[in-house]
């Protein structure tokens, strides 16, 4: 009798032991589920918001984080696709949500900071791109993008430094360069905003504002020619503005 109630008492104790490791497993396996379908949902959305679809990949990224409602860059991405259909105030709700499941995430920051300028919030939107900048300080773009909130501001000092170091990441930034050379020849330095405009056009063919600001440098540097073979390159790309240079210099 106690060889039999010894035996059928370790069996009782195998079969919990099993029975526990398969709900472990069978837990393991949903929750993986659960993130396979979140993150197939946030791959879904983001092509559409490739596409510049915001409106429709709302749905996807909802059902992302009804999937995961951990998935800080799902969070982050509606919060994109909110900012883009002017919907601010959702935009915000889901960047600071993202920021408190991931505090160390920086696009979340990068992006409210972009929001906080869209709505006129300069001293905010500062505060989060020092935030973004401290988290990923090697990104070009934040600082491109804080350059030019302290140009606007009128604080072309750290416009500059910034800009530099945008251009400094990223040595093919187009947009750096032209703004770069804005601030140099708002301050006269007509040659060295001759350099930036003309390493903008060679790194974007396609620029048709940088043509114009390139043709009317050349034309203050006394290049009347090249400036209006630029200014008219301007007009070509679809750069209207540049017709009355065109006129006033060209004809």
């Amino acid at each position: 009798m106690i060889k039999i109630m010894s035996t059928t008492s370790q069996g009782h104790f195998i079969f919990r032991k099993n029975g526990a490791l398969l709900g472990f497993i069978l837990i393991s396996l949903c929750f993986f589920q659960s993130c396979t379908s979140s993150e197939a949902k946030l791959a879904e959305a983001r092509k559409l918001m490739q596409q510049g679809k915001f409106r429709e990949a709302i749905q996807p990224l909802n059902q992302a984080i009804d999937a995961d409602g951990g998935n800080f860059e799902a969070f982050n991405s509606r919060g994109v696709a909110h900012y883009e259909l002017k919907d601010y105030e959702n935009a915000l709700l889901d960047y600071e949500q993202a920021i408190q499941l991931k505090p160390d995430f920086y696009k979340p920051y990068y992006n409210r900071a972009k929001l906080k300028t869209a709505r006129g919030e300069t001293d905010p939107a500062l505060k989060d791109y020092a935030e973004a900048i401290r988290r990923a300080p090697d990104s070009s773009d934040i600082y491109l993008d804080r350059g030019q909130l302290f140009a606007t501001a009128g604080n072309l000092i750290s416009a500059m430094s910034d800009f530099n170091q945008a251009i400094q990441l990223n040595p093919k930034s187009s947009l750096a360069y032209f703004n770069r050379g804005n601030i140099r020849f708002q301050q006269e330095e007509f040659p060295q905003a001759l350099d930036d405009f003309a390493k903008t056009v060679e790194l974007d063919a396609k620029f048709g504002k940088a043509f114009n600001a390139l043709g009317v440098t050349q034309i203050m540097l006394k290049q009347k020619e090249n400036g209006c073979l630029s200014l008219k390159q301007a007009l070509q790309l679809g750069y209207t503005e540049a017709q009355p240079y065109i006129k006033e210099y060209c004809q």
